[in-house]
């Protein structure tokens, strides 16, 4: 009799959290049927499995989950400057909804081990992680994937988005070094971020494994335009 009370309360709990905060989809705010899941139309345009068709020379391959736009730049900004974590499980949910893509398949079939884009020290400190890691991380584990912190970040930089591509090249050069004790010689290293945009961030790092012997370097940016 009491498990069934119990169970009636819970029920009645769930519906009204429901009528007062539906399930709405994080780009457009349309009620959908489960919470932090896209609803149709946006998945429609939202997901862009797209590579690079010309990615810099020092990358055998770069490829985005979503076009650097609204809804996807909007999230992003929310969880990278905002420190607003609360959109977190929308990015991890679309990234889930892809996980069996052949297009992200067959990209990651020749990927020995991923990284990410580390962020300095002081910089790791006031924001308290890395959300590149953050929203990757499981994901990757999940495709069986193997996740390694392969790089530090020697140098402070100011945040990039308003230097022109040169100025950032300029910023960020020696600002990456190999984690200690790290062995990646002849290794296919995949190197994962959240936002691509000129390449300079990415390609400072992938200096930095080339030069410690590593065989093929890839992208993969969950936005980006590619330069468009």
């Amino acid at each position: 009799m009491i498990d069934k009370i119990i169970q009636g309360l819970k029920f009645i709990w769930a519906t009204l959290i429901y009528i007062i905060y539906p399930p709405i989809c994080p780009i457009c705010h349309e009620i959908v049927d489960e919470r932090n899941e896209l609803c149709p139309s946006c998945a429609k345009k939202f997901f862009q499995l797209n590579l690079h068709k010309k990615p810099p020379e020092i990358l055998s391959s770069i490829i985005r989950i979503t076009k650097y736009r609204g809804g996807s730049r909007e999230l992003l900004w929310k969880l990278k400057f905002d420190n607003d974590l609360t959109v977190l499980p929308a990015l991890q949910k679309m990234l889930a909804a892809i996980i069996n893509s052949t297009e992200i398949k067959n990209f990651l079939s020749n990927i020995d081990v991923a990284t990410y884009v580390p962020l300095h020290a002081n910089r790791l400190k006031e924001r308290g992680y890395n959300q590149v890691e953050l929203i990757f991380k499981d994901w990757l584990i999940a495709q069986g994937v193997s996740t390694e912190n392969l790089l530090v970040r020697k140098k402070s930089t100011p945040k990039l988005f308003s230097y022109s591509p040169e100025d950032r090249k300029k910023i960020l050069q020696d600002a990456f070094d190999l984690m200690s004790g790290v062995d990646i010689r002849g290794k296919n290293i995949l190197i994962v971020d959240d936002i691509y945009t000129t390449g300079a961030t990415v390609c400072g790092c992938a200096k930095v494994l080339k030069n410690a012997g590593a065989a093929k370097i890839f992208v993969m940016a969950f936005a980006s335009d590619f330069g468009d």
